[in-house]
Formats: C-alpha cells, sequence, structure tokens
C-alpha cells in the first residue's frame, strides 16, 4: 500500500512525476499540456516553445565589508541574501506576446509560496511591459480541476 507523498514516485501533493520524450514532468496532467502546447505549435498557433525558463525575480544582495591589511585597507563584498529566482513551467511565443505560463493543480495555486512566487513574477511583468519598445509579456495561469476542468487566467 503506498503512503500519501512517501514513495519516490510521487510527490506529496499526490502527484506521479512522468516522463514523456525523456523530458520528466510533476504530473501526467502537465505532460499532457505540454503535448498540446506541442500540437499548437506544429500548427503555427504558438512559436519557441521552452520548458522550465528560469528568471530572476529578487536580485542578490551584496555589502561590502572593510578588511585592514598590513598596509592598507580593502573592500570586500559579502552576499548578505541570495537571488531568488522563478522557474516557469512553459514559456512560448503566441500573436506576436511572450506567454510565461504556470500549470497548477488547484490545491498548489493556493500555496502561500507559489502565491509570493507569482506575485513576483507578474510584478516583473508589469514593470517589464511598462517600458517601451519592447515585446509584451504575459503571466498566464493554468489551473487544472477535477474533471479535466481547466482555468486559464493571464496576469
Amino acid at each position: 500500500m503506498k503512503r500519501f507523498g512517501n514513495s519516490r514516485d510521487n510527490n506529496k501533493y499526490g502527484a506521479s512525476k512522468v516522463v514523456f520524450k525523456g523530458i520528466t514532468f510533476d504530473s501526467r496532467y502537465e505532460r499532457d499540456r505540454y503535448i498540446l502546447l506541442l500540437h499548437l505549435q506544429r500548427e503555427g498557433k504558438i512559436s519557441h516553445l521552452r520548458l522550465q525558463q528560469g528568471f530572476r525575480i529578487i536580485k542578490k544582495v551584496i555589502k561590502l565589508v572593510k578588511k585592514q591589511l598590513k598596509t592598507k585597507v580593502r573592500w570586500d563584498e559579502r552576499v548578505v541574501e541570495q537571488e531568488a529566482r522563478y522557474h516557469c513551467d512553459f514559456l512560448y511565443k503566441e500573436n506576436g506576446k511572450i506567454i510565461v505560463e504556470e500549470f497548477k493543480s488547484k490545491m498548489t495555486a493556493e500555496l502561500p509560496d507559489y502565491i509570493l512566487r507569482r506575485k513576483l513574477m507578474v510584478n516583473k511583468i508589469y514593470d517589464h511591459n511598462s517600458r517601451q519598445g519592447r515585446t509584451q509579456w504575459v503571466f498566464r495561469e493554468v489551473i487544472y480541476e477535477r474533471k479535466g476542468k481547466v482555468t486559464i487566467t493571464d496576469k
């Protein structure tokens, strides 16, 4: 009998990892979304599909520390806080816009850690889009609910 979250095949939310064409997905629903996006790319509706694209959402914090040597003073950089990165599930181009897509179950979409990272990423996208002459970016959240129901929200 498998216990919830204790098997190597399952994560703590009950989803089983799935391998498709050598790519490991967190769930079969995420794999199915990837297959749909591949189909849309073949039809020419989207292009430049990528997986797990990383973005820096918080910069590294560095402070200068004074170090006294025998004959002079040297200033060294010390890292106070490491940078925080966000990795989206899918990144692709659709109708001239870059879509940053996150695929989540209803339960994981309500986790505080994800909500905070989503807010930071949406803030970064709004900052990017406010500058003229840049390709517009869209944060797309795809929430899988029970019985195959999917909710798609652009932010």
